[in-house]
């Protein structure tokens, strides 16, 4: 147990936005029977209404621990929360003559969740509203605390020292997701370790594009010491992360609220959300998270830059950098691949007969023309440029921004060519960024192939992440 006083806890860390919490449908009998109301039907009508035709649709956005479509099959925390709010309202009503009620999924863009709701093509929207995105001040919307989460907590893992106080974090690094303000929150704790003659915290955040669940996947497999993080998610995970230390002494307040939204006109249902919010199943339904539909995604993160894998990295890597500057394609994205594919190694055989340390079929090799792919050089070398033509080739016309010339390359490798044009297609229909695989084209994916293609190229981005912060591309920030 660590005595540290309150003011110094609120020293350290606050304001994590909190993720998005809520409703999804359950697939259940009753929707089914309503499929003919699709996402795209504009209604406006009021909480009466809404019982009466036995339907209430709640938009929800895009979130790997909340909402995600797993090849037909939806999958996350918000499917309790629907239902639970389903059978709530049910029982609550059922002895006033009213029609069953159906609590129905929209899933949405997160930018588009207020204009949904504002335009009649969904009843209440819920999230981590404000977090991501302007909240609307205006009288058009009524907005809802769901839940005040309390705490951001230090998480630490298996390449973490020992913390018996904040102290303790001098000179470490400690990192958090896009949405961590540091400039107000280890500021007063570097400023005092500055004045006692002590070297400050090492701030990282944004680490790259990595959210919340690859911090705590990255510190469950010791390739990053510390994360702060809402002590919700933490604990939610923590069963699957089973190296994770939740360190709940060393916490702060967390500013932001989870949510819920409805139309101006509605203020009756924003009440029933209101007493839900209020009862013990609403509180049960966060602790409902059936992890075993992640267990058999997580696949397990190594480590690239331990001892014996750095060295097989560092006796490569003038290839990767020869063949990455050749083909236009940064040198440790093809590293990254590698170490997905066989932890660099090239003598790997794969049961179908792919070969060496980038899992080329021999065909696929004696195609390319760049020499043996069973040697190491042309295995690299053959990787590189089928890594460049996935992109050349299929996607002749797209100019990928940034790093995601390299990523839509990775996800092509995984599930081929014509399922990222597939899942770019279906992306842009539900209001996504084509070009933009993270957050954006990797839900289509889901939703077409299954959940492999998103764990796949989110662990070869860590990958990536790691070389990079090994070889001190990624710089901290000191508030």
């Amino acid at each position: 147990m660590l005595s540290l006083s309150p003011i110094n806890l609120k020293n350290i860390f606050t304001s994590l936005a909190i993720a998005s919490v809520f409703f999804i449908s359950a697939l259940s009998n009753a929707q089914s029977s309503r499929s003919s109301t699709s996402g795209d039907e504009i209604w406006l009508g009021t909480y009466d209404q809404m019982l009466e035709r036995g339907l209430i649709r709640v938009a929800v956005p895009y979130d790997r621990t909340i909402y995600i479509n797993d090849k037909g099959v939806p999958r996350g925390l918000a499917v309790n929360m629907a239902q639970v709010f389903e059978s709530w309202t049910n029982t609550k009503n059922a002895g006033e003559g009213k029609n069953k009620v159906s609590v129905k999924l929209i899933p949405i863009a997160r930018a588009e969740l207020f204009t949904a709701l504002s335009s009649g093509k969904a009843d209440i929207v819920i999230g981590n509203l404000g977090v991501n995105q302007s909240l609307p001040y205006s009288n058009e919307f009524l907005l809802n605390h769901a839940f005040r989460f309390n705490r951001e907590v230090l998480i630490s893992g298996p390449s973490s020292i020992n913390v018996e106080n904040i102290h303790d974090l001098s000179g470490q690094t400690v990192y958090g997701g896009p949405n961590i303000n540091f400039d107000s929150t280890l500021q007063p704790l570097n400023k005092a370790l500055n004045k006692a003659g002590k070297a400050p915290v090492n701030l990282i955040s944004p680490l790259g594009v990595l959210d919340d669940e690859d911090l705590l996947e990255m510190v469950d497999a010791g390739l990053i010491p510390f994360v702060i993080i809402a002590d919700w998610k933490a604990k939610l995970w923590q069963p699957i992360y089973k190296n994770l230390q939740i360190h709940n002494d060393i916490y702060a307040d967390d500013l932001g609220w989870v949510g819920s939204a409805v139309r101006s006109s509605n203020a009756d249902l924003n009440a029933e959300l209101s007493e839900f919010y209020r009862t013990d199943k609403f509180n049960n339904a966060l602790d409902a998270f059936h992890e075993q539909e992640y267990k058999d995604h997580a696949k397990g993160l190594k480590d690239p830059v331990e001892k014996a894998a750095w060295a097989r990295f560092e006796s490569m890597r003038l290839l990767f950098d020869k063949y990455g500057t050749e083909y236009k394609i940064d040198p440790l994205f093809i590293a990254s691949l590698g170490f997905q594919e066989t932890l660099l190694n090239q003598n790997a055989v794969s049961k179908v007969g792919a070969v060496g340390v980038m899992q080329l079929m021999p065909a696929t090799g004696n195609a390319l023309g760049v020499g043996d792919i069973h040697l190491l050089e042309p295995n690299i070398h053959a990787g590189a440029d089928y890594m460049n033509q996935l992109i050349t080739k299929y996607f002749p016309n797209i100019n990928f921004a940034g790093k995601n010339r390299a990523i839509f390359a990775v996800a092509s490798y995984n599930i081929g060519p014509n399922n990222v044009a597939k899942a770019r297609d279906l992306a842009k229909q539900q209001g996504f960024d084509p070009d933009q695989w993270f957050g954006n084209v990797e839900f289509a994916a889901a939703e077409h192939m299954g959940y492999e293609p998103m764990v796949y190229v989110r662990n070869v981005y860590k990958y990536f992440i790691s070389y990079e912060l090994k070889l001190k591309k990624i710089q901290s920030i000191q508030p």
